[in-house]
């Protein structure tokens, strides 16, 4: 994911998980506690992306 959005040049804001305070937003809001997350806010609306695959495809589709 990180080769993708770099290859891309996109400037995709990067938390750590391990952090207890983005671990907790990640299990509240995401639901689960997994690595690669992708938080997309669109039209008032939050979505979240777990796996690589699914997360490079959306970033492809999205901005390339």
């Amino acid at each position: 994911v990180r080769r993708e959005m770099r290859r891309q040049n996109l400037n995709i804001n990067l938390v750590d998980a391990k952090q207890a305070q983005h671990k907790a937003i990640l299990t509240a809001e995401g639901g689960k506690l997994q690595v690669p997350c992708l938080r997309i806010e669109q039209d008032g609306q939050t979505q979240w992306l777990y796996e690589s695959k699914a997360i490079t495809t959306y970033l492809n589709k999205r901005f390339a």
